[in-house]
């Protein structure tokens, strides 16, 4: 209706309607007889031919009223700025080209050169355009202020070339994030450049004008549109009005694609320590259903190119899968050698294998500093060695020793806890905090102040210790805490009627996260029979959980690299009912696996941050030989291809496995109302 709006125009040649009405004189008509002029001679009008308008005002006020309606329903459009030809501003582009991982299906690539030379052989001179690729991060190739120094003719030259000089990468794709950054850079050009040939305008002018500019800008997004982009990032981003996306859908022929996924096994079972789960995924849009896994070695190489490892292959396992579905199997562990699982029967290989690293339980030890007195089942000691710390990636060896053996401080790899059930004296305490402030972890058990006084006395058998009442008193007893902590903590025995229970537990603290759930965070049926009463703590001290007495019952503290933890009760029948509980368990595990180095068998994701630690010798060998620094800085680096790399100190070497994101193996195409769901304007300007 828009289009025919203008020929409301014609009405303007109504006017004539009231030029002729005022031509028009009235003649009488009838005669009407009065008895009064009967007498008289009739005198009728004289009438003339001749025509003149009469009542100018009147006529001019008809005529205008007229002429406003049919401009009205005309709708004219007036332009708050008056451009000349030389002025008119032509389109801004944004080719936004997707470079994730799914983009490395046969064909695809080729398919966006040639789609990014059809854009490029429509661009006019007074054209604007920008060239952004992204997988995991968008990255400006090309900026507006780069391609205003080109011509039409040389951007056809240069931009394939770029591109054919780039590839896909082994990246997943944050496609919100890409149209997000996208959408901004041509708003901000769009409001500088309006801001020069504006900057006269009042606001409301210059509003008007920024939503005629954005409706010449618009994106161009050159992508297989795989299922597996994340969009996410458009559901908190506002899109601008009026900015419109060209969808050009890369596709291939072959639309079969499957992908394995390595499962966690939690080793319950003997049959778990022997095999792995795992998850067979097939696209929805598949031709077939018919797969094999088998484990390969590959080829390793060191530092120096040579080969060092070509395990060759396992026999195959055959699998079904239909399309839209997965299943789980259980394959045998890789046999010596072989680390890569490698699917085969499907259109695309580029996310067919991955890699796993399998290495020997790892030998760690818990370390009990502090002697046994009396019954063992009334002791700490006896219940740690009863913890299940085994797995089929550690082998946890409880050692006990008496404090005075302990020599030089313990590395925090090799004793990822160090249990403390008594007071030490001065120097073995100084080699405990050294250990802590190396990154390990120390657990301290308060013990009684009657147990203290029975351990001292063991010391000095010419009975030369002051009495129990006077310890209790004394600067000695908590001195292992301050002096590891450099605190000034006061300790006495709490004086308790009957039993005192858990509160105020804080469970979102890594020690008490995992029972946070509903249906295991009820402390209320562990009863203490005793514990010890912690004043003065400072601030640096986080007060994990407390009695129902307001008192502190576990306090936690970072020392260096390190943790120091204390209880202020045992977990022995004598003082609680902790250890008989079925809440010693996970606290225990979540004291101990804090500690524990898992570097050597974690799995990452291709970009994902590595959180080795660093030192001034410590680098990376990759798949292909090639040694990569990681050098001592706050940032953490991403492996941007998968494979199994070394992690090399002077002191260790371990191997882990780093592989493609599984979202890029869902390689479906979205539908447009995924993208229209989130408020992006689709279609062609």
């Amino acid at each position: 209706m828009s289009l025919l709006a203008p020929l409301y125009i014609i009405g303007a040649f109504a006017i004539g309607a009231p030029i002729l009405f005022h031509l028009i004189r009235r003649q009488p008509k009838g005669q009407v007889p009065f008895s009064s002029l009967m007498f008289l001679k009739p005198t009728p009008p004289r009438l003339t031919r001749r025509s003149r308008l009469d009542n100018w005002f009147l006529l001019l006020l008809r005529a205008l009223a007229l002429i406003l309606l049919a401009i009205a329903f005309a709708r004219p459009f007036l332009r708050s700025v008056t451009l000349s030809e030389t002025e008119i501003p032509g389109r801004r582009l944004v080719i936004v080209i997707d470079q994730s991982a799914s983009m490395q299906r046969d064909g695809l690539w080729k398919q966006v050169v040639s789609e990014a030379e059809k854009v490029l052989l429509d661009l006019q001179p007074a054209d604007e355009l920008a060239v952004i690729a992204f997988d995991a991060q968008p990255q400006v190739l090309l900026g507006f202020e780069d391609t205003a120094k080109l011509t039409p003719k040389q951007l056809q030259t240069s931009v394939p070339e770029l591109l054919e000089s780039i590839k896909p990468s082994w990246l997943h794709g944050e496609m919100g994030s890409a149209l997000a950054f996208a959408g901004d850079l041509a708003v901000s050009h769009e409001a500088e450049t309006l801001a020069r040939k504006v900057g006269s305008l009042d606001d409301s002018d210059k509003s008007s004008n920024s939503d005629l500019a954005t409706a010449n800008t618009h994106l161009i997004l050159i992508s297989d549109m795989a299922s597996g982009s994340e969009l996410d990032t458009l559901q908190a981003y506002a899109w601008p009005k009026m900015l419109r996306v060209d969808v050009r859908r890369m596709v291939t022929n072959k639309r079969t694609n499957a992908s394995a996924q390595i499962l966690e096994s939690k080793a319950e079972s003997a049959q778990d320590l022997d095999r792995l789960r795992v998850r067979v995924s097939n696209s929805a849009d598949a031709t077939s259903s018919s797969f094999s896994l088998r484990w390969s070695g590959g080829v390793q190489m060191n530092s120096d190119k040579n080969v060092v490892k070509d395990a060759g292959q396992s026999v195959e396992l055959p699998i079904q899968v239909p399309p839209g579905q997965s299943r789980v199997v259980r394959m045998p562990m890789p046999g010596p050698g072989m680390n890569s699982l490698v699917l085969s029967g499907d259109d695309h290989d580029f996310d067919n294998q991955r890699f796993v690293v399998t290495s020997e339980p790892q030998a760690t030890k818990l370390l009990h500093l502090g002697r046994v007195v009396g019954e063992p089942r009334d002791n700490l000691l006896f219940y740690l060695q009863r913890i299940p710390f085994d797995n089929k990636r550690r082998v946890v060896g409880v050692e006990t020793l008496e404090p005075r053996q302990l020599g030089e401080a313990p590395e925090p790899v090799n004793v990822p806890l160090i249990v403390v059930t008594e007071e030490l004296p001065p120097q073995v305490a100084a080699n405990v905090k050294t250990y802590c402030e190396a990154g390990g972890r120390v657990l301290v058990v308060l013990p009684k102040f009657q147990q203290q006084v029975a351990l001292v006395s063991m010391d000095d058998p010419e009975g030369n210790i002051p009495a129990s009442g006077a310890l209790e008193q004394s600067s000695d007893y908590g001195a292992t805490v301050n002096l590891i902590s450099d605190s000034t903590l006061k300790f006495r025995e709490a004086k308790i009627a009957d039993y005192s229970m858990l509160s105020r537990i804080d469970f979102s603290n890594p020690l008490f996260q995992t029972m946070s759930d509903p249906q295991f965070n009820d402390f209320s049926k562990i009863r203490f029979w005793a514990h010890r009463v912690i004043s003065e703590v400072d601030d640096d001290w986080q007060v994990v959980a407390q009695y129902d007495d307001g008192d502190p019952a576990v306090l936690e503290k970072q020392v260096g690299l390190g943790r120091l933890f204390v209880l202020a009760s045992g977990w022995q029948p004598t003082e609680s009912q902790l250890a008989l509980s079925t809440k010693f368990l996970p606290l225990m595990f979540s004291f101990f696996e804090g500690g524990v180095n898992k570097e050597a068998s974690e799995q990452f994701t291709v970009g994902q941050p590595v959180d080795f630690p660093k030192s001034a010798s410590a680098e990376f060998l990759s798949p292909s030989g090639d040694t990569l620094g990681y050098e001592l800085s706050n940032d953490r680096p991403g492996i941007r291809e998968p494979g199994v790399y070394e992690y090399k100190t002077a002191q260790k070497n371990c191997l882990f496995a780093v592989n493609l994101d599984v979202s890029e193996s869902r390689t479906e195409p979205l539908d447009d109302e995924a993208l229209a769901g989130y408020g992006v304007l689709l279609g062609a300007q």
